[in-house]
């Protein structure tokens, strides 16, 4: 589990050089601490910043990822239905194609000589079953006769094979000359008029109908809810981060054709960045409505717009943002504090204050902690 230390600094606001630096420290109750800073604004006017932060543990986004696709709504793997010799491909990857459009021609001798001698086989039965004297045994070989046929022009007809429905050629696997048995792929067609992808949603997320934000190699777009379904195995993982979770597949409208299958998709629970666990009260707003929470890295404060994953109970949640090992999560300010503000520790002219058990002159050890390494 995380293990989280929190401590309120005072920031005092100072632009005064070479002066004598030292840290005043005070042990509180539950761990707080008090350390005086110092920050330099525009003007030599000193102010004084109450700061409340926490040390965060980091995890590593590894750990959670998974890819995720733009795929078509319609896609098929269009198979030869016989066996026999690829006669000619009349389409190639990327082709656009209408309902019936001929894609394969396969070599058609054999069939037509099976429907030709079919042809023949019916006349003779027609011909004996109106001058035979057992019309029951005649009738049952013209029936005979007119199957053969009816099968000799289906196998004819399977030599032309035809798009099923408006797509798009993905794939051609196979090539002229070449023998194929029957059940061989022949190539791939998809309908890209919709895309969908299948993604984890919290349960209050995941109505059919609903509209879901997500980015599509980093263009923001919204779809909409279609399936919802048991978790899917591949995103098990993510119940470290959230709990009630399930997955869903969601459709992406694509009339102009400005997506392409194969495009990956990201979403609000797949973290991109290293994770933190932080207080829900470090998350605020800026002007513009975005997430944005504050950090101490190396005593500059730096705004980080946060990527939201679960929530842990009312007071706590996990985040994603480009965080740093050392950075220290800003839980509450006294004042606003600019992005890129520098924070020091307090000026004391004279001696240094020491607090009880600390050794004058000396800095006290930093606590050891679990490195991350990113």
């Amino acid at each position: 589990m995380m293990q989280l230390l929190a401590k309120t600094s005072t920031a005092l606001v100072s632009s005064e050089n070479n002066r004598y630096i030292s840290f005043s420290m005070l042990l509180a109750v539950l761990l707080l601490m008090t350390t005086p800073l110092l920050a330099q604004p525009a003007a030599d006017q000193q102010q004084t910043v109450s700061i409340q932060r926490e040390a965060i543990t980091l995890r590593h986004p590894r750990d959670y990822y998974v890819p995720l696709n733009l795929k078509p709504v319609r896609a098929l793997l269009i198979a030869s239905p016989i066996d026999g010799i690829v006669h000619a491909i009349d389409v190639k990857p990327g082709d656009k194609s209408t309902a019936k459009t001929v894609l394969v021609r396969l070599d058609s001798s054999i069939p037509q000589a099976e429907v030709a001698r079919a042809e023949a086989a019916l006349e003779v039965a027609t011909q004996e079953h109106k001058t035979s004297t057992n019309k029951a045994i005649s009738k049952a070989r013209l029936d005979l006769a007119q199957a053969d046929l009816k099968i000799a022009n289906i196998r004819l007809e399977q030599t032309i094979i035809r798009a099923p429905y408006e797509g798009e050629i993905f794939r051609v696997f196979a090539a002229p000359g070449a023998f194929v048995r029957a059940g061989d792929p022949l190539l791939e067609l998809g309908d890209t008029s919709k895309l969908q992808v299948e993604i984890p949603l919290t349960r209050a997320q995941a109505q059919k109908g609903a509209k879901i934000n997500l980015s599509v190699e980093e263009q923001a777009v919204q779809a909409t809810v279609d399936q919802v379904l048991p978790l899917a195995p591949q995103f098990e993982k993510l119940r470290d981060l959230a709990n009630s979770i399930t997955s869903a597949v969601v459709i992406l409208n694509n009339n102009s054709n400005q997506f392409r299958p194969g495009q990956s998709v990201s979403v609000a629970l797949i973290p991109r960045y290293p994770i933190a666990e932080i207080p829900t009260i470090s998350v605020t707003n800026t002007p513009e409505g975005e997430r944005k929470i504050q950090i101490v890295r190396e005593n500059v404060i730096r705004d980080l717009k946060p990527q939201i994953l679960g929530q842990i109970g009312p007071e706590r949640l996990f985040v994603a943002a480009p965080f740093s090992k050392d950075d220290e999560i800003i839980v509450s300010t006294s004042q606003p504090l600019a992005d890129g503000a520098q924070v020091q520790p307090v000026l004391k002219v004279g001696k240094t204050e020491t607090t009880p058990g600390q050794t004058p002159g000396r800095t006290p050890a930093k606590p050891p902690g679990k490195k991350v390494s990113f």
